[in-house]
């Protein structure tokens, strides 16, 4: 028996005879390859399941098993299933021939073997496979982590539920479907090298830690299923312990900082839990509810994981019925926009309206904004209805203006606006078509947003006020809150989040952070507006404390434009419509 060289192509020769074993060793070795020789079926099978040849050839008349026997036997084997086999016979028969092939043979020789030939016959095989290896390749594989892709991944938990079952009832399958938070947030800021660099460091090191922490207990596989989320496929005893056990694994993991080149980045993984049998029995089932539950852990805490649940479907389902609805209401223009008025607090007077959008749909009712727009948001329907709010104020501003009326509509951009869209062209776009000045509009932008992507959006709002509209600063103090930052972000106005009011009157803390917020703005030359204002004690303290402008039900409900329009039409009725709360 001889053992196959390095760096030449494989063949495993099996032969009972041992002048055809000799004949084919030397035919194949003179024509560059390396050579392994068995004499019966059994051996053969042995030796193939090693899985590093890179072609067969297989006498179909051998003892202990024949070559049709062997040929099957491989095909059913993972790590041989994709092997050339060539059948060799000397029977040229059609029945051996569709026997050979029904057994899986790539090929069929008859004897007395043709020994110039067959080194090119084997050539011609081994240049096959390859192609055809390059092609499961793409169709199996993701081109840029190299990991398996979602069609591979099917077949992976196809064959996990397949191995549990026979395994017995202790056994199961978990899937974990991950989504990772911020990569794609990573590829728009520093570029594609970058963002594609992240998912190759996730896709090197984590498989490797998960199979480490697993091994011996169970089996982990992993794939790459869409551009920022991956499947961990995990099978053994007690798989929903197995599974809480590599996510808590996962979030610590993820606790330290991914390098890529010279940047480092901290990312969220959301994950999904899905259990089999009882959450499917199938792996596109089992996808689908991995993904539900990955869906419910992003809504809430980021770096949380959630086991699916029944009610978490229904909720789907209602969630899928009402983006319909929502796209409906849009193209048929069914949303609204109400405008609460602001009120400058030396005078009483009215300096401006906030737009807010409301939806009342025909058969539900008012749907409160904190439901359609977190939708909006994650079906990426927010652009288009940030371009509606704009169009429709300005349209808003038109008829205002021919009425005799006017003031500035402040209008809130989502923070995706700002990452996928182009609020500056959106504005341009509608004010000249509503033939009224930008400088009309003030763009409401959360500190959130800003902190968050602090490098593009500082762009944006430059432009936006290079335009002439106003920027204000949304929200403020309830997301990172850093009074430094208030210097560099291009703003006129902040506003003072409604939680830091409620009780600015009674609560010296909250107090003290809004004196603060106060002074540092006028040093800065900003305008403050506080938020909420619903009771004439907290009224009366920001008086005092000279706060420029407030908001809130005590000096107005959000209202329709006309409503509007007969209550701030002409100074006179301006300061007494506050006054008479006063």
């Amino acid at each position: 028996m001889t053992t196959p060289e390095r760096n030449l192509p494989r063949a495993l020769v099996a032969d009972d005879d041992e002048i055809n074993l000799m004949l084919l060793r030397e035919a194949l070795e003179g024509a560059g390859f390396s050579v392994e020789t068995v004499g019966d079926g059994a051996a053969a099978l042995r030796a193939g399941r090693s899985g590093q040849f890179d072609v067969a050839l297989l006498d179909v008349a051998m003892p202990k098993l024949d070559g049709y026997a062997v040929c099957r036997a491989l095909r059913a084997a993972p790590a041989t299933c994709h092997l050339p086999i060539i059948m060799i016979t000397s029977r040229d028969d059609s029945v051996s021939v569709d026997r050979a092939y029904e057994a899986g043979a790539t090929d069929f020789i008859a004897k007395p073997v043709n020994w110039h030939l067959i080194p090119h016959r084997l050539r011609y095989v081994l240049r096959s496979a390859e192609s055809e290896a390059r092609i499961r390749e793409l169709a199996y594989f993701d081109p840029q982590t190299g990991l398996p892709n979602r069609q591979s991944a099917i077949r992976l938990v196809a064959d996990a539920l397949e191995s549990t079952t026979a395994a017995g009832p202790e056994h199961g399958v978990a899937l974990l479907l991950m989504e990772m938070n911020g990569v794609g947030h990573i590829a728009e800021t520093f570029g594609s090298r970058i963002g594609t660099g992240t998912l190759q460091g996730i896709a090197r090191r984590l498989p490797a830690f998960l199979q480490s922490m697993m091994i011996a207990r169970a089996r982990v596989d992993f794939a790459r299923t869409a551009d920022s989320e991956f499947l961990v496929c995990v099978s053994g005893e007690s798989p929903q312990r197995l599974a809480e056990e590599l996510a808590l694994s996962i979030k610590r993991w993820f606790q330290e900082p991914v390098a890529v080149f010279e940047h480092e980045f901290f990312l969220e993984p959301s994950i999904g839990i899905a259990l089999a049998p009882e959450h499917g029995d199938d792996p596109e089932t089992l996808l689908m509810r991995a993904a539900t539950a990955r869906d419910g852990a992003r809504t809430g805490n980021p770096m949380s994981h959630t086991l699916y649940t029944e009610s978490m479907s229904a909720h789907a389902r209602e969630r899928i019925a009402l983006d319909v609805e929502l796209r409906r209401a849009v193209r048929n223009e069914e949303l609204q926009l109400h405008f609460q008025p602001k009120i400058r607090l030396r005078d009483g007077a009215l300096c401006g309206v906030e737009a807010l959008l409301r939806w009342f749909h025909p058969e539900q009712g008012a749907i409160s904004p904190g439901v359609f727009i977190p939708l909006a948001e994650e079906s990426g329907l927010i652009l288009e209805i940030d371009d509606w709010v704009v169009r429709t104020a300005c349209r808003q501003l038109h008829n205002w203006h021919a009425s005799g009326f006017a003031t500035n509509i402040a209008i809130n951009f989502s923070g995706k606006h700002f990452l996928y869209g182009d609020p500056v062209a959106t504005i341009q776009r509608e004010t000249a078509a509503a033939r009224v000045s930008p400088a009309e509009l003030t763009v409401e932008i959360t500190e959130s947003v800003l902190m968050r992507d602090s490098g593009p959006a500082q762009n944006w709002l430059r432009r936006l006020r290079a335009l002439g509209c106003k920027v204000a600063i949304d929200d403020f103090g309830t997301g990172y809150s850093s009074l430094a930052y208030l210097k560099t972000f291009p703003a006129d106005t902040i506003k003072i989040d409604r939680a830091f009011v409620q009780q600015v009157d009674t609560q010296a803390g909250d107090a003290a952070i809004f004196t603060a917020v106060l002074g540092l703005s006028r040093s800065l030359g900003l305008s403050v507006t506080a938020e909420g204002v619903e009771t004439q004690g907290q009224l009366d303290w920001l008086k005092r404390m000279g706060c420029d402008d407030a908001q809130g039900y005590l000096l107005g409900k959000a209202q329709p434009g006309h409503e509007i329009l007969r209550q701030f039409a002409g100074a006179a009725a301006q300061f007494r419509a506050v006054d008479s709360r006063a």
